[in-house]
Protein backbone atom coordinates (compact mmCIF):
# COMPACT_ATOMS: atom_id res chain seq x y z
CA UNK A 1 0.00 0.00 0.00
CA UNK A 2 1.31 3.26 -1.18
CA UNK A 3 1.71 5.79 2.18
CA UNK A 4 -0.48 8.19 2.46
CA UNK A 5 0.62 12.15 2.66
CA UNK A 6 -0.74 15.80 3.50
CA UNK A 7 -2.03 16.81 -0.07
CA UNK A 8 -3.04 13.78 -1.38
CA UNK A 9 -5.91 13.83 -4.51
CA UNK A 10 -7.89 10.37 -3.40
CA UNK A 11 -10.49 8.61 -5.10
CA UNK A 12 -12.71 7.21 -2.61
CA UNK A 13 -15.88 5.83 -1.89
CA UNK A 14 -18.56 6.82 0.50
CA UNK A 15 -19.34 3.06 2.73
CA UNK A 16 -22.03 4.85 4.83
CA UNK A 17 -22.53 8.95 5.60
CA UNK A 18 -19.48 10.70 7.20
CA UNK A 19 -17.39 7.37 6.17
CA UNK A 20 -15.60 6.70 3.35
CA UNK A 21 -12.91 4.11 2.01
CA UNK A 22 -9.84 5.18 0.20
CA UNK A 23 -9.89 3.54 -3.19
CA UNK A 24 -6.78 5.17 -5.02
CA UNK A 25 -4.12 7.74 -4.09
CA UNK A 26 -3.64 10.41 -7.47
CA UNK A 27 -0.54 10.81 -9.17
CA UNK A 28 1.52 13.25 -7.05
CA UNK A 29 2.83 16.32 -8.90
CA UNK A 30 5.27 17.11 -5.92
CA UNK A 31 6.20 14.95 -3.19
CA UNK A 32 8.28 15.77 -0.12
CA UNK A 33 9.25 13.43 2.86
CA UNK A 34 10.31 16.68 5.31
CA UNK A 35 7.77 17.94 6.06
CA UNK A 36 5.51 14.59 4.94
CA UNK A 37 3.57 16.52 2.06
CA UNK A 38 2.27 16.33 -1.77
CA UNK A 39 1.13 18.36 -4.18
CA UNK A 40 2.40 21.95 -2.79
CA UNK A 41 3.26 25.00 -5.16
CA UNK A 42 5.24 26.56 -1.94
CA UNK A 43 6.77 26.04 1.09
CA UNK A 44 7.12 28.47 4.29
CA UNK A 45 9.98 27.61 6.37
CA UNK A 46 9.14 29.31 9.95
CA UNK A 47 12.16 30.31 11.41
CA UNK A 48 13.20 32.21 14.85
CA UNK A 49 16.34 34.42 15.75
CA UNK A 50 15.82 32.96 19.14
CA UNK A 51 13.66 30.68 21.32
CA UNK A 52 14.51 28.19 19.47
CA UNK A 53 17.92 29.62 17.60
CA UNK A 54 18.06 29.46 14.24
CA UNK A 55 19.43 25.89 12.85
CA UNK A 56 20.85 27.38 9.49
CA UNK A 57 22.25 23.79 8.69
CA UNK A 58 18.81 22.05 8.41
CA UNK A 59 17.25 25.23 6.77
CA UNK A 60 19.80 25.20 4.21
CA UNK A 61 19.48 21.70 3.24
CA UNK A 62 15.26 22.31 3.34
CA UNK A 63 15.31 25.18 1.03
CA UNK A 64 18.07 23.15 -1.14
CA UNK A 65 15.67 20.53 -1.42
CA UNK A 66 12.40 22.21 -2.36
CA UNK A 67 14.23 23.67 -4.76
CA UNK A 68 15.40 20.67 -6.25
CA UNK A 69 11.47 20.10 -6.25
CA UNK A 70 10.71 23.23 -8.07
CA UNK A 71 8.50 24.30 -5.45
CA UNK A 72 8.45 28.15 -4.48
CA UNK A 73 10.40 28.85 -1.04
CA UNK A 74 9.61 31.37 1.51
CA UNK A 75 11.68 32.30 4.86
CA UNK A 76 9.14 33.58 7.11
CA UNK A 77 11.24 35.08 10.33
CA UNK A 78 8.77 34.94 13.61
CA UNK A 79 9.33 36.31 16.72
CA UNK A 80 11.96 39.33 15.52
CA UNK A 81 11.89 41.20 18.50
CA UNK A 82 13.13 38.77 20.75
CA UNK A 83 16.37 39.58 19.13
CA UNK A 84 16.05 42.50 16.31
CA UNK A 85 20.02 42.78 14.82
CA UNK A 86 20.27 38.65 14.45
CA UNK A 87 17.02 38.45 12.53
CA UNK A 88 18.23 41.47 10.53
CA UNK A 89 21.64 39.43 10.13
CA UNK A 90 19.45 35.81 9.03
CA UNK A 91 17.42 38.66 6.52
CA UNK A 92 20.20 40.06 4.51
CA UNK A 93 21.77 36.54 3.97
CA UNK A 94 18.54 35.16 2.73
CA UNK A 95 17.20 38.30 1.11
CA UNK A 96 20.98 38.50 -0.96
CA UNK A 97 20.98 34.78 -1.82
CA UNK A 98 17.67 35.45 -3.45
CA UNK A 99 14.91 34.39 -1.64
CA UNK A 100 11.72 35.89 -0.79
CA UNK A 101 12.25 36.24 3.46
CA UNK A 102 9.18 38.17 5.84
CA UNK A 103 10.43 39.90 9.18
CA UNK A 104 7.35 38.65 11.24
CA UNK A 105 5.80 39.00 14.85
CA UNK A 106 3.02 37.00 14.88
CA UNK A 107 1.37 38.11 18.02
CA UNK A 108 0.85 41.37 17.06
CA UNK A 109 0.11 40.34 13.32
CA UNK A 110 3.24 42.34 12.14
CA UNK A 111 3.74 40.55 8.57
CA UNK A 112 0.95 38.87 8.83
CA UNK A 113 -0.88 40.89 6.10
CA UNK A 114 2.65 40.14 3.37
CA UNK A 115 2.19 36.76 4.31
CA UNK A 116 -1.50 36.16 3.26
CA UNK A 117 -0.51 37.78 0.14
CA UNK A 118 2.17 35.29 -0.89
CA UNK A 119 -0.41 32.26 0.64
CA UNK A 120 -2.67 33.48 -2.23
CA UNK A 121 -3.55 31.00 -5.30
CA UNK A 122 -0.79 28.99 -3.59
CA UNK A 123 -1.34 25.50 -2.61
CA UNK A 124 1.23 25.95 0.88
CA UNK A 125 3.04 24.06 4.07
CA UNK A 126 4.31 25.45 6.97
CA UNK A 127 7.67 23.74 7.76
CA UNK A 128 10.05 24.66 11.13
CA UNK A 129 10.88 23.43 14.11
CA UNK A 130 9.22 23.41 17.76
CA UNK A 131 7.98 26.80 19.25
CA UNK A 132 8.68 29.03 16.38
CA UNK A 133 4.59 29.48 16.50
CA UNK A 134 4.08 28.31 12.71
CA UNK A 135 0.08 28.19 13.65
CA UNK A 136 -1.85 31.12 15.69
CA UNK A 137 -4.74 33.03 15.61
CA UNK A 138 -4.42 35.43 13.02
CA UNK A 139 -6.68 38.17 12.31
Amino acid sequence: MLSQFVGDNVEFEEIEKGKAVINEILERKVCMKRPKVSNISQIVFVISPQMPKLNSLILDKELCYAEFMDIKQIIAINKVDLDEKEAERIYNIYKKSGFEVLEMQADINRGISELKRLLLNNTSAFAGESGVRKINNYK
